[in-house]
């Protein structure tokens, strides 16, 4: 269960909000009435931290509470920074409902209370003397004119490695080694070494490509940001309250406004 609080002027502006109960499904033991008004129908009673006043009979077990009256607001649900205003509207004469429901009929009741309370506001209101001053608020719109970066556009370079073929020509040069055989006839020196078991070698020797690489630097891409200013011209309407002044003329021609 739920006690949802309303606050009103008095104590008829509040029992407006029976009718609006009943179609609610709330039962008059379910809505209670507090205020320091003698007021028919309801029972007196001396209230600590207030004095007296006069309730139903609902109420009187909400408020009779060992913390007071200030406790009782807090076990009702009331913010403790309102009960001060509670206690307060009660003391100048207004009144305090107090209704007891189910928790998914909280936001009906607020609402109904909310619209009693408006609703008496307004009658009072268009009860009023009428003012001798009337203000006209003149409305104008300004135009302001702000910058924001947006996306422009841009380029993108991509890199990536590719294999082209090359072709090189390089001279190498190979030895072979040969062996002739020769007829001759003369006599042999003393360097010769004759008739002694030798062995003789002779190596060729040959060229092959041998490749190397090395990286070089040969081209470079720059990328950089131009930017320019120019003036753009910005068309649109501002909205303004434009006033006209008409005289009434009045019903009886002897009656003249003063100069």
């Amino acid at each position: 269960m739920k006690t949802v609080v309303g606050l009103f002027n008095d104590v008829s502006e509040a029992r407006g909000t029976m009718a609006d109960f009943a179609r609610l499904g709330l039962s008059p033991e379910q809505i209670g009435f507090i205020t320091s008004q003698t007021t028919a129908g309801m029972s007196q009673f001396d209230l600590p931290g207030i004095g007296r006043v006069s309730a139903n009979n609902p109420m009187f077990g909400l408020v009779r509470d060992p913390d007071g009256i200030a406790g009782a607001l807090v076990k009702m649900g009331v913010g403790k920074s309102d009960v001060g205003r509670c206690i307060d509207t009660i003391k100048r004469g207004g009144t305090l409902e107090a209704v007891t429901l189910e928790d998914a009929k909280e936001a009906d009741a607020l609402a109904i209370m909310q619209r009693h309370a408006m609703g008496q506001s307004r009658a009072a209101a268009q009860q009023r003397a009428p003012e001798r001053d009337l203000v006209i608020p003149i409305v104008a719109e300004e135009l302001e004119i702000g910058k924001r970066e947006i996306d422009a556009g841009g380029v993108r370079v991509s890199t990536h490695v590719s294999a082209v073929p090359v072709e090189r020509t390089v001279t190498v040069r190979e030895e072979r080694v040969k062996i002739e055989r020769r007829t001759v006839d003369r006599p042999i020196t003393e360097r010769e070494e004759a008739f002694r078991d030798r062995s003789i070698e002779m190596k060729a020797t040959a060229e092959e490509p041998v490749v190397a690489k090395r990286a070089r630097v040969v081209e470079e891409i720059r990328i950089h940001k131009d930017s320019d200013e120019h003036v753009e011209t910005i068309h649109d309407k501002i909205r303004r309250t434009d006033v006209e002044v008409t005289d009434i003329p009045a019903a009886d021609l002897r009656i003249r406004r003063k100069p």
